[in-house]
């Protein structure tokens, strides 16, 4: 595959409180892997088209996004990130998006060491693995179908015979539902205490792009939304927003499977797991994280029922260690879920 490189600099469109966004970045990401097809196809994004001469646009298919041994709190406003990323097409309608990024220089022997998803596991610096199809929509959002652009003849290093696991993953999971990370089977379940639901009405203003499609990065903010109306609201032991805000994602899995119209609405359902953070996991001189939190979140339609998206989350709480009383109560929640002695 050939590398390209970007950077960009962290400022207060990227954050939220304390730390970089994780929609934002997700923005930033789909932006570089637009323009490396943009590249690769030779046209401008406004001019990939099908043979019907209907515009085509890159729908996600599922995203992959592990900040290693660094959280988003690592990555704060005047960072300037450097990122390296490849793109290579698969049958023609569908692209595989490889990225590295970090505060820090990355060398190019990062990207000699990458050829498949697996390899990302493998390396010690935040990495991105994302999946696209070609679409272009049948009357509304609710329909839409993948084709191949017109004139998508590249060279060899752009393409892969071999069916990306972003593709193989996404039928797996809408056929049995499951979704899992590492560590989540060791986590304690917490109860819901009465809301199946969260219904998240969308804002066309800020949840549909210049296509009039729901953003693929807005989901990961619905699902972000439910899980901290969960923690608030509706779970067995009842979390502070001061705290919540502490919860710093390290890593997420999303497979895409639906969009909707802007008049409808989605319903959440949010399972959510919580144990002991490893051992010396993201300790610093000034800073603590003393749980880890687990999502598995459903988004479906609330028109007609229909699954649009499933995510997994691990999140860190990260405390300052000057916030002695967010720190008593993690050690409270600690306590109330059995993860130390009282």
């Amino acid at each position: 595959m050939e590398w390209f490189e970007r950077s960009f600099l962290v400022g207060m469109p990227h954050m939220v409180p304390e730390q970089l966004s994780e929609v934002e970045l997700l923005k930033v990401l789909g932006d570089v892997q637009w323009q490396s097809i943009s590249r690769i196809l030779q046209a401008p994004s406004t001019q990939i088209v099908n043979d019907h001469g209907e515009r085509l646009y890159a729908s996600f298919i599922n995203i992959d996004m592990c900040f290693a041994t660094k959280t988003p709190m690592d990555l704060g406003e005047g960072m300037e990130v450097h990122v390296r990323h490849a793109s290579r097409f698969h049958s023609r309608r569908f692209v595989e998006g490889f990225f590295c990024f970090d505060n820090a220089s990355i060398p190019r022997s990062v990207g000699d060491e990458i050829n498949a998803r697996d390899d990302l596991e493998k390396i010690n610096i935040p990495w991105v693995y994302l999946t696209n199809a070609f679409v272009t929509r049948e009357g509304s959002n609710l329909r839409l179908r993948t084709f191949a652009p017109v004139g998508s003849e590249y060279g060899k290093e752009f393409t892969t015979e071999v069916t990306p696991p972003g593709i193989r993953d996404h039928e797996s999971v809408e056929r049995t539902g499951k979704l899992t990370l590492p560590g989540i089977e060791l986590a304690v379940s917490v109860a819901n205490k009465g809301c199946d639901e969260i219904v998240y009405d969308i804002v066309p203003e800020s949840d549909l792009n210049g296509a009039g499609l729901l953003y693929f990065a807005r989901y990961v903010a619905i699902a972000n939304f439910g899980e901290r109306l969960f923690l608030r609201r509706y779970s067995q032991v009842e979390v502070s927003s001061r705290l919540i805000r502490l919860l710093s994602t390290t890593r997420r899995r999303i497979f895409y499977f639906a969009n909707a119209n802007e008049n409808d609405s989605i319903k959440i359902r949010v399972a959510a797991f919580v144990s002991r953070a490893d051992e010396g996991s993201l300790v610093s001189a000034t800073s603590v994280a003393p749980l880890k939190f687990y999502f598995v979140t459903e988004l479906r339609r609330q028109s007609d029922g229909v699954l649009m998206a499933k995510s997994v989350a691990q999140k860190h709480l990260i405390i300052a260690r000057r916030l002695k009383s967010l720190t008593f109560e993690a050690g409270r929640i600690e306590q109330q879920f059995g993860l130390r002695a009282a």
